[in-house]
């Protein structure tokens, strides 16, 4: 259905039900799936392609990619927080499915972040106290960067830092393709007691721009694969969290 809308524009329930040989009903949940992903908007008597350039359906199109992996490293990544807890929180996809869990199970959170929409998600619990980084909005990312936000997460101090990544190469440390989102990742780690990083395993065993956090600041792995090969690389200190 999604292919189809994005070559077509439009679809009419009439044209689904002929080109995907399916019953209304069908047609009509998947619709309002689509459209709860901000992946299609929509219309009266169907679905319109939704505009590409929107920041929130691009985040939204990212937060679908190993989605299930992602809900699982949130899961296991909130067995260490606790009530009345203080953190960072980056501005990522699998950060933000963590954000949901934090919101959902824990209270009194002091929570400083640079993502905009995990913001948002943190204060529909009215226990938590968000303090949003501020800066240049980075679209793409729906979050906050820049000199003034890096200057900012320079003269925070938490407990624990939640933090996700472009890749990992376990022998290096943690990589990222924004030199800016990559100095405000490491200055939440320079500021952490302890460093916790969420990262799905078709990230693992790569490198892209930025060296970000070295492997020596990171406390644990939160992932849900690939365990041998991590443990084997990883220094002794650093524990490897993982589910299936």
């Amino acid at each position: 259905m999604l292919e189809l809308v994005n070559e077509r524009d439009f679809l009419s329930i009439d044209e689904m039900k002929k080109l995907l040989n399916v019953s209304e009903i069908t047609i009509r949940r998947d619709m309002k799936e689509l459209n709860d992903r901000a992946l299609v908007q929509k219309v009266y008597g169907g679905i319109k392609k939704i505009d590409s350039n929107p920041p929130e359906a691009q985040f939204a199109q990212r937060r679908m990619s190993h989605a299930n992996e992602k809900a699982l490293i949130a899961k296991l990544a909130i067995e260490f927080v606790e009530d009345g807890d203080t953190i960072f929180i980056d501005a990522s996809s699998t950060t933000f499915e963590f954000a949901k869990v934090c919101r959902e199970k824990r209270n009194n959170l002091h929570v400083v972040t640079s993502s905009l929409v995990t913001a948002l998600e943190l204060i529909k619990n009215p226990t938590n106290t968000v303090t949003l980084i501020g800066g240049i909005i980075r679209a793409d990312n729906m979050s906050v960067i820049g000199t003034t936000a890096e200057k900012m997460v320079e003269d925070l101090n938490v407990e624990k830092a939640f933090i996700s990544c472009r890749t990992f190469e376990p022998d290096e440390g943690t990589f990222e393709t924004n030199p800016s989102e990559s100095v405000i990742k490491r200055k939440m780690a320079d500021n952490s007691n302890k460093v916790y990083l969420l990262v799905d395993s078709s990230k693992l065993f790569k490198k892209a721009t930025f060296l970000t956090v070295p492997v020596e600041k990171i406390n644990a792995v939160i992932t849900d694969g690939k365990v041998d090969e991590l443990i084997n690389v990883l220094p002794k200190k650093v524990k490897v969290v993982h589910g299936v």
